[in-house]
């Protein structure tokens, strides 16, 4: 069972959890201290057992999720017309990845799901507190472009190797 917590965090827990992120959070990436200390003020922790879908596909929503522990599967399903196949594994992601970046970028519906893998324990960072600095805002939209294009390279690799074989 999924549980959501909005928690108060100490100094000493505030100063652990931003020096963890910022070394392995790609989307973080030359954030100061500072501002991911603000991002974190409004963030929210939560927790999923194996097995438990943390986001749906076709879903709406305006949150960044980033992984701190656990790994998860990002699934995606064929079309309703298509509904005989199964859903497609996309990636696997592990403690420092984030996913639902594209959310924040288009706020349109989830585009797969995310399924956990293992007991993961995860932040979710809303919208607004992502595009409310002017200059954390460019430094995040700048490292959410950079991954989206990291995975684009990665899914057009994988379409040439599945199309035209190794």
């Amino acid at each position: 069972m999924n549980h959501w917590t909005k928690e108060k965090l100490d100094f000493n827990d505030i100063q652990r959890l931003m020096s963890r992120l910022i070394e392995k959070v790609s989307f973080l990436q030359g954030l100061t201290h500072k501002e991911v200390q603000k991002l974190l003020e409004s963030a929210e922790k939560c927790t999923f057992e194996a097995g438990e879908a943390i986001v749906r596909q076709g879903s709406t929503g305006a949150f960044l999720y980033v992984l701190i522990e656990g790994s998860v599967a990002v699934l995606k399903a064929p079309s309703p017309a298509d509904g005989k196949h199964p859903p497609k594994e996309l990636a696997r992601l592990n403690a420092g990845d984030c996913f639902g970046e594209m959310s924040l970028v288009d706020r349109d519906s989830r585009s797969a799901s995310v399924i956990a893998l293992s007991p993961c324990v995860l932040i979710r960072i809303n919208e607004k507190a992502c595009w409310n600095e002017p200059v954390a805002s460019a430094k995040i939209f700048h490292n959410i472009a950079r991954t989206l294009s990291r995975r684009l390279r990665t899914m057009d690799e994988a379409f040439v190797v599945g199309r035209y074989g190794d």
